[in-house]
């Protein structure tokens, strides 16, 4: 039995498609199937009921899921070990970060940390918040960058700050001198919000739809495209204060009743093992975070 039949056991699971799975990993459709094949005879049993290339895990695949990826990730956590008695001289460190926080917290971190260990390479990814939980959980994140949430029998996260929510306009825009506004003074402004798809958008609408529905007249991924377009116009955004940008044109308020807050957080797992280029990685985030006054949690 190899690893790599693992993985592909394990891909193939997770989407039930062979297809797909295969293009995912960078396979020839019949090199994965054969190797399925090959881990079905080892085993003597069937892991997948075929209906085309739509597959479905049996009971003993299902049982066997378990069996895997325990494998893959102490595998995993053995090399991180071992990475970790280079002394940070090499390795590979995997991080997910929610948009938020990837161009306002990040750069200086990433810099800081790659100037002391040129050797680790360094793979950032920015990802919704529950794909980072899930990756964590299953090792392929080494680390995350999202917030507080509900933590799972494997999952703890680490607060580091506290933020509000706020209103960022232009430096002319008519409400710029405001200290403060309500959520009812935001019914009749050109609002640009993140895609639903992230949690930060699904906490402006469950606190702030009755306010912003009507006023909403565009939907972007990118935080920095949209603070970029607030500052040379009218349109408006609301953001979580950790994202916004220190641009020179913007003006950030804070927005009362609702007063919406949430806490940033690294997202470890609590049982896989930590490696040293994940524990610096986390020292550096926090330096930065620092460095912008945001107060570290106690």
């Amino acid at each position: 039995m190899e690893l790599r039949q693992l993985r592909y056991f394990l891909e193939v699971a997770r989407q039930e498609h062979v297809t797909r799975a295969a293009k995912d990993l960078h396979i020839t459709q019949s090199t994965l199937s054969h190797q399925l094949r090959q881990l079905e005879d080892e085993l003597g049993t069937l892991l997948f009921d075929r209906v085309g290339r739509q597959v479905q895990l049996t009971q003993a695949g299902r049982m066997f899921v378990g069996f895997a990826s325990r494998a893959l990730r102490d595998i995993e956590d053995g090399r991180l070990a071992l990475q970790s008695l280079s002394g940070l001289q090499q390795g590979e460190l995997r991080v997910g970060v929610i948009t938020t926080y990837t161009n306002s917290l990040l750069p200086q971190a990433i810099l800081d940390f790659t100037n002391k260990y040129p050797g680790i390479h360094l793979q950032i990814e920015d990802l919704p918040a529950t794909q980072i939980a899930e990756r964590v959980l299953d090792g392929t994140l080494d680390l995350g960058l999202a917030f507080t949430m509900s933590e799972s029998a494997g999952l703890k996260t680490e607060p580091l700050f506290s933020e509000r929510l706020v209103l960022l306009v232009g430096k002319d825009h008519p409400l710029a001198n405001q200290k403060s506004v309500q959520g009812r003074n935001l019914s009749k402004l050109k609002i640009a919000l993140q895609s639903k798809q992230y949690a930060s958008r699904q906490l402006i609408d469950r606190h702030l739809r009755r306010y912003v529905q009507d006023g909403v007249c565009m939907e972007l991924d990118s935080i920095q495209t949209m603070q970029l377009m607030v500052a040379k116009s009218d349109l408006v955004c609301i953001l979580f204060e950790g994202a916004v940008l220190p641009l020179a044109d913007l003006r950030a308020i804070p927005i009362t009743t609702p007063k919406v807050m949430r806490t940033a957080a690294l997202v470890w797992s609590r049982e896989r093992f930590h490696s040293a280029a994940a524990k610096e990685f986390a020292l550096e985030i926090k330096k930065s975070v620092a460095q912008r006054g945001q107060p570290a949690v106690t």
